[in-house]
């Protein structure tokens, strides 16, 4: 199956090398290699610009944000599967998309997930581990970690692209529309896949997470999810969690 890797980038040239290598180095054959900036005037694209050679499609305009330019990537995507790095992530090792892929090729999945490390530059501050997904735990803000899934680019067909009326919560909306969509097939790889920069939009400071509570209890809402915004206490209850404890899968990398 061939994969469709798609960065999205604005002003951000002190970490877009370390995505580009990132996924230039994957040992999947078949990749499809997106790069959508956003107009960045920092020298970002003229760091694109030297693997012009190795990036199948670069595009380069004013955007209306992460969730925007995502929706560009996806549109100009041909590969069976979609997959997300983010400008200032890596991947974990050279092996994420050929083990994701051989997952979903077993199980026979439309959307698979794995865990993720936070990290501040090296310094480790939070393993997000996803293998106690349960669909309720959207009711309290919880999602498996969107920088790790790899989908099917027929569920973007199924249930249209991420919103872009959303600032910082696009990704739990998408998630939350294919999960109480239907019975979608799944599937959890039991490793890490990604290495994530702490910060990004709903991680910026208190106002910034108010505004993603209220956008997600939004999106609750409007799909006729029943839950309390007080419920998304019990989410940073186990973000405390995560930062005390060593999953039984990690290894130093």
């Amino acid at each position: 199956m061939k994969v469709s890797i798609i960065t999205v980038v604005w002003n951000n040239k002190e970490t877009i090398k370390d995505a580009i290598d990132s996924a230039l180095s994957q040992t999947y054959k078949d990749i499809e290699y997106i790069v959508i900036d956003g107009g960045s005037t920092d020298g970002t694209v003229d760091v694109i610009e030297k693997y012009s050679d190795k990036i199948s499609i670069f595009l380069s305009e004013p955007d209306e944000g992460l969730y925007d330019g995502l929706n560009k990537g996806i549109k100009l995507a041909t590969g069976d599967i979609i997959a997300i790095l983010h400008s200032d992530d890596v991947f974990y090792d050279k092996c994420v998309v050929s083990d994701m892929v051989d997952k979903m090729h077993v199980t026979g999945s439309e959307f698979c997930f794995s865990d993720l490390v936070i990290v501040d530059n090296k310094k480790i501050l939070r393993y997000y581990m996803a293998n106690y997904y349960k669909r309720w735990l959207f009711r309290i803000g919880w999602l498996p970690p969107h920088p790790t899934c790899f989908m099917k680019r027929s569920l973007f067909h199924e249930f249209g692209l991420y919103s872009t009326k959303y600032k910082g919560a696009g990704d739990f909306d998408f998630l939350v529309r294919i999960f109480y969509g239907r019975d979608i097939q799944w599937a959890y790889l039991n490793r890490i896949t990604v290495k994530m920069q702490y910060g990004g939009i709903s991680n910026s400071g208190w106002r910034s997470k108010v505004s993603n509570a209220q956008e997600i209890s939004k999106i609750l809402k409007n799909n006729n999810v029943f839950s309390l915004t007080i419920f998304q206490l019990l989410r940073y209850l186990i973000r405390l969690v995560e930062m005390v404890i060593k999953p039984n899968n990690y290894r130093d990398n």
